[in-house]
């Protein structure tokens, strides 16, 4: 399988890019979305083999992809709602619930720490290079923590306040550690994005806003600059942290709220899950829709693997690399955006109409292009002529205003 997918119902899907199919890997009529329902998932291993599965009942399984097995490992005691965050490192397991009981299990499934990081927490996410996780939510700055020590790090603060002096409620859904820069990303229901600096500042250095609705879900690419973000309503985006705020191009064709998205480490290649039930992987540098697949109930989670079926058929075909430093702004729209499935197919080069034109004079055909320059000539000999008679009959009317003046 390329991809693995987890739903509302608790269902564990696989899919397979090549044939555009999935398949469940658990048993759906044993399942109880009230508290089956999978609010978390990530690798348990570097080697992507294991899958380690947070569910609404707080039970955290291990699903073994060789042998297709799902085991329960242990259950979060601790606080009350839902897990809102897992982590893997080494070989403990870091959990954070809703209430902001964090806990720390080591491979025996025993609790080695335990310290909250505040209520209403809706993420926790870990860093990859540092022993330290992220934590934010509703009511809840962004915060980080040492993994080893259980102490905080550092504290976002919040933005000032707008313009009729009112405070900006803090609302935090997503946040990660932008990985080689020291910086921290968040993603709120403002519609906005936030970019931290820890050595800096507390405040944000950057704020990137995207669209009108709650950006639900953020997602690294296979640049390190570039990061993927989706809405409620659909729409995703990508965006490069370097320079303009706005997106460098807007993803097309999903509709409803956008709940997982989750690019490939090396290729420009992007899977994105919703309610509307699609599977979606978009090419980052073509901008286009690649796979499809329905999955038939409401999704939560995706995860891409590093090994597809489909990189196969890509290294078949010659294809150009583009440099790491090149970014194409290019066909924009007034608003900033450019469109996923844009084409410059249908612009006409100057060059090639004159030289068309010379093939004309030689005794060639009139191609498509020549017609259409030569009736916007026409139309410019029209006016010319149009504006010679308007002068010439306005003429002796400006004579009699002139000796009356005089008069």
């Amino acid at each position: 399988m390329d991809c693995y997918v987890g739903a509302t119902t608790g269902a564990l899907k696989g899919a397979l890019l090549k044939d555009n199919t999935f398949e469940n890997l658990n048993e759906i009529k044993s399942l109880d979305p009230k508290s089956d329902e999978i609010t978390s998932m990530i690798w348990n291993d570097d080697q992507q083999t294991e899958i380690l599965i947070a569910r609404m009942n707080r039970d955290l399984q291990l699903f073994d992809i060789e042998q297709g097995e799902q085991v329960s490992i242990l259950t979060v005691s601790a606080g009350t709602g839902p897990v809102k965050g897992l982590h893997k490192s080494d070989e403990k397991i870091v959990t954070c619930v809703e209430s902001g009981e964090i806990q720390v299990w080591n491979d025996k499934s025993e609790v080695i720490s335990e310290w909250k990081c505040g209520p209403g927490a809706a993420v926790m996410r870990g860093s990859n290079e540092k022993p330290e996780i992220v934590t934010g939510g509703m009511k809840n700055l962004l915060k980080t923590w040492n993994l080893e020590t259980g102490q905080q790090i550092w504290s976002s603060r919040n933005v000032p306040p707008d313009m009729l002096g009112l405070e900006i409620p803090i609302m935090v859904t997503d946040a990660r550690f932008i990985p080689g820069q020291h910086t921290i990303l968040e993603a709120n229901k403002h519609h906005e994005m936030r970019l931290y600096d820890p050595r800096a500042q507390r405040r944000p250095v950057k704020r990137i806003p995207f669209m009108e609705n709650p950006i639900m879900c953020t997602s690294l690419t296979y640049r390190t600059n570039q990061i993927l973000a989706a809405n409620s309503i659909g729409e995703m985006g990508l965006f490069d942290l370097r320079s303009k705020i706005h997106p460098m191009c807007k993803f097309k064709g999903q509709s409803g709220s956008i709940r997982g998205i989750d690019g490939h480490p090396t290729q420009p290649l992007a899977a994105s899950v919703g309610i509307d039930r699609f599977l979606r992987v978009h090419d980052l540098q073509s901008r286009k829709l690649i796979h499809k697949i329905y999955c038939k109930t409401r999704l939560n989670r995706v995860l891409l693997r590093d090994e597809l079926s489909i990189l196969n058929e890509k290294k078949s075909g010659a294809k150009k690399e583009i440099d790491e430093d090149e970014t194409d702004y290019g066909n924009m729209t007034e608003d900033g955006y450019r469109p996923a499935d844009s084409e410059d197919d249908d612009v006409i080069e100057e060059d090639d109409v004159w030289g068309s034109m010379d093939k004309v004079k030689k005794g060639g055909k009139k191609t498509d292009d020549v017609e259409i320059l030569e009736e916007v000539k026409g139309t410019r000999k029209r006016r010319e002529s149009v504006k010679e008679e308007v002068m010439e009959e306005e003429a002796p009317k400006k004579k009699i205003l002139k000796k009356k003046k005089k008069n």
